[in-house]
């Protein structure tokens, strides 16, 4: 801020000069205070000067006994999840009165390295939402994939002096700290330096782990699962993400943790979510409206929403609605439904009765490479024979990044067989960032996939090309469908393509307009009914997850299964040692 504008500001909380917008008639909620206050405020520059009546403006809005809250903010997002570019997520986040998230752009970072955190920071700009960046912690996410880039700490440090940069991402790399890996403690450590916030990963993580974690400055994680891990990270200091987003539900479980006495360590966030899921379903209003639901005082669930992620994550000027604040804030028709009349940015209004007010001219997209490079696939690599009358399963869990290893036996020797009998699906994962094409081979269980095959880039973390599918010939379409278009989405039957999504943006995101996206959205939606029976989870956003090593039991890398009990690959058909018969 330069000192004329600082000087204006000043002007304007005395009131000595007119303000751009005085709003009046409104009840304003105090999330210090926790009381409703009929209050007039002030705003100039895209902050609250503030309260009172003896503010002026050419530019008065009444708003009719209305309430108003802060804007809302995710507490943890990875934006490319959603597969729109920060400019289209925005046309959905505002209409459910999101006006910050906490980004973690972890997905492009594993595929283009510093050219992709560029691109987040750049193409986020001068949008209706503000767009906090976590620096990714761990590309590659382990030694057990291979990744289109690395980020070291050297090449993390420099983002430090963006005021947009918020923290350390998620700290994956449970064994780099314990051992004290000396890139692991350099990005802790820097990230500490400039009292950043350090974000955690939990899954499968010990008590004793997480004594770690704290020592090492880590305070936050998105990763509880039960109310003992959530009551283990509040006992320590962490903030508990509670989360709820397209694969993973968590809400339910975690929220009876939530007390008078500690909800104030606790923020909603979706980690993953599908823009077509937020556009039609919300999600932190959405988690507000249950918890509310749910008995829990709705101003504490507003401050889960606002002020605790903005306190978490050193954002001293959002999360609350009084002098000095950036003027970010919902104005809602009624307080208890949540239901939401308009949204306010920086002072303006950006979305109002079910339209978005907002010009996006002039915002265009920086340019990035070409993304997909695939090895020669034939029929004879789909082919997958037991030597050892042994099967290595991964079995899903429905709407969870976990899943179970099991162990089947087959006929030596032979084809394995796979289809809707026995619920079993072949699953590869093919390096695809031009480095050496490796392919890992497995069995999974649970997607009750009666025909077909589909295909995507979007494969956690390393993000290489993830294939499921009963028909080897289907499968090989698909896999070459994807090399076609840049990445993305691709189902096929009978050897058609029966829909697809381009994902040109790094296999990970669409340059297409909002609209776009949701409408291929629906037909990759109604065309997985045609392949998978009785679905009650999102096959694709299962499929993966299932390529992420770091979370248990049984999961698929481009090098192969990874058993994350032992820590170690083992082959589908690897023969089972003799204490485990």
């Amino acid at each position: 801020m330069n000192k004329n504008k600082f000087r204006n500001l000043l002007r304007s909380a005395d009131a000595s000069i007119p303000c751009d917008t005085v709003f009046t008639g409104g009840k304003v909620l105090s999330v210090f205070s926790g009381v409703l206050e009929d209050v007039t405020f002030a705003v100039t520059d895209g902050m609250i000067v503030g309260f009172g009546e003896s503010y002026k403006s050419d530019h008065v809005v009444d708003l009719k006994g209305k309430t108003v809250v802060p804007g809302l903010i995710d507490s943890h997002i990875h934006i490319e999840s959603t597969l729109a570019t920060p400019k289209e997520f925005s046309k959905a986040a505002i209409r459910h009165g999101i006006t910050t998230v906490i980004m973690d752009p972890h997905e492009i970072g594993n595929v283009l390295g510093t050219k992709g955190l560029d691109f987040m920071l750049e193409s986020s700009k001068n949008l209706p939402v503000t767009f906090q960046m976590m620096l990714p912690s761990c590309v590659p996410a382990t030694i057990h994939e291979t990744s289109g880039a690395i980020l070291r700490a050297e090449d993390l440090a420099p983002y430090y002096e963006d005021h947009r940069v918020s923290g350390l991402a998620e700290m994956m790399d449970l064994t780099g700290v314990k051992t004290t890996r000396d890139d692991v403690l350099q990005k802790l450590m820097d990230a500490k330096k400039h009292r950043k916030t350090l974000d955690g990963h939990g899954a499968g993580l010990s008590a004793m782990d997480n004594n770690l974690y704290r020592v090492a400055g880590i305070s936050t994680d998105h990763e509880c699962t039960t109310v003992e891990e959530a009551k283990d990270r509040l006992s320590k200091g962490f903030y508990v993400h509670i989360r709820e987003g397209s694969v993973a539900k968590n809400f339910d479980t975690l929220l009876p943790v939530v007390t008078k006495n500690n909800h104030h360590r606790f923020t909603f966030c979706t980690d993953d979510i599908y823009i077509d899921d937020l556009y039609e379903n919300g999600s932190i209003d959405t988690m507000i409206r249950k918890a509310i639901a749910s008995g829990l005082d709705p101003i504490d669930a507003i401050k889960m929403a606002t002020l605790n992620p903005a306190t978490c994550y050193h954002l001293q000027d959002l999360g609350a609605v009084a002098p000095g604040y950036q003027a970010d804030f919902v104005v809602l028709k009624n307080l208890e439904s949540f239901h939401i009349h308009s949204v306010y940015q920086k002072g303006h209004c950006v979305f109002q009765e079910e339209e978005v007010i907002f010009s996006y001219e002039n915002h265009p997209l920086p340019a990035l490479p070409r993304t997909v490079t695939l090895k020669k696939l034939t029929l004879d690599d789909l082919s997958m024979v037991s030597g050892t009358g042994v099967l290595h399963v991964i079995e899903i869990l429905s709407n969870s990044l976990l899943t179970n290893h099991l162990v089947m036996e087959t006929p030596v020797n032979q084809e394995v067989a796979i289809g809707p009998t026995a619920d079993l699906a072949k699953l590869f994962v093919m390096e695809r960032h031009g480095n050496h094409g490796n392919m890992g081979k497995g069995i999974v269980k649970g997607f009750k996939m009666k025909s077909g095959a589909v295909a995507t880039t979007i494969a956690h973390d390393s993000h290489n090309l993830v294939a499921l599918g009963v028909h080897d010939e289907d499968l090989l379409l698909a896999v070459q469908r994807i090399e076609e278009i840049g990445g993305g989405l691709v189902l096929v039957e009978n050897k058609k393509i029966l829909a697809e999504l381009p994902l040109e943006i790094g296999g990970l995101m669409s340059s297409a307009p909002l609209e776009e996206i949701t409408e291929k959205l629906q037909k990759v939606r109604e065309m997985e009914k045609m392949l998978f029976d009785e679905l009650d989870f999102n096959p694709f956003l299962t499929l993966s997850f299932l390529t992420l090593p770091v979370i248990p039991t049984l999961k698929i890398t481009d090098k192969g299964l990874f058993d994350t009990n032992q820590q170690t690959f083992i082959a589908f058909d690897e023969e089972l040692q003799q204490t485990e018969i």
